[in-house]
């Protein structure tokens, strides 16, 4: 079955891509996602890469054709399996399409409470379940860190009065921003947009929240 959405989330997992979007038939979230176990259902780069060879980016319009065979992830609902062949390209949505949607999933908490990762036994109490969001959020910033060699990118940040914390930062352009400074927390923006994921159980079996990407 083909899907046309929106790409509103593009990041880093794995050495491929974490992607996801909003069907604009429906104007609900879908995560495709691939069904290489090794690399946890990251998209491929050869899957983003249009006719053309350009890759695809974050606010494309694209068509997937997409398994008729529904994920189950309790988790991750939003999850759907796409066939393998390439996404096609109808068109990009303008900053005036994007801003409609800046407040499209206002709730209280990001992902039930205020935590950056919660047990998947609390789900058990949560009726409406998601892992994709798109929030207005302010006093952003980044910090990193080097651990086993590699820089961990975090995110400090508030989102309806809260101060959440450590929050794992998925966008490649953001990440690309800091990897050769030297590690240290700065400050990004007063105010922004951004998109969020919830992932499936790490191996401490806790779901981890992540800012997935940074609309300045």
């Amino acid at each position: 079955m083909k899907k046309l959405i929106v790409i509103l989330a593009k990041s880093a997992k794995y050495g491929d891509y974490c992607v996801a979007g909003i069907e604009l038939a429906t104007n609900k979230w879908i995560r495709p996602i691939s069904r290489n176990e090794e690399t946890q259902d990251a998209v491929p780069a050869a899957a983003l890469t249009y006719a053309d060879n350009t890759e695809a980016q974050i606010l494309d319009i694209v068509q997937i054709d997409f398994e008729d065979t529904r994920v189950e992830n309790e988790i991750q609902p939003e999850n759907y399996f796409f066939a393998g062949d390439t996404w096609k390209k109808f068109g990009r949505w303008t900053l005036a399409d994007f801003e409609k949607f800046c407040g499209f999933d206002s709730t209280d908490f990001i992902f039930y409470d205020t935590s950056r990762r919660i047990e998947p036994a609390a789900l058990n109490f949560v009726t409406r379940r998601k892992s994709l969001m798109i929030l207005p959020i302010e006093n952003i910033s980044i910090k990193t860190n080097l651990l086993d060699e590699k820089i961990k990118f975090h995110a400090d940040f508030n989102y309806n009065s809260v101060r959440y914390k450590d929050f794992s930062v998925g966008d490649t352009a953001l990440r690309d921003k800091f990897t050769n400074q030297p590690c240290g927390e700065f400050f990004i923006a007063k105010k922004a947009v951004a998109t969020f994921s919830l992932t499936n159980p790490y191996i401490d079996n806790r779901c981890y929240k992540m800012l997935a990407n940074l609309y300045l």
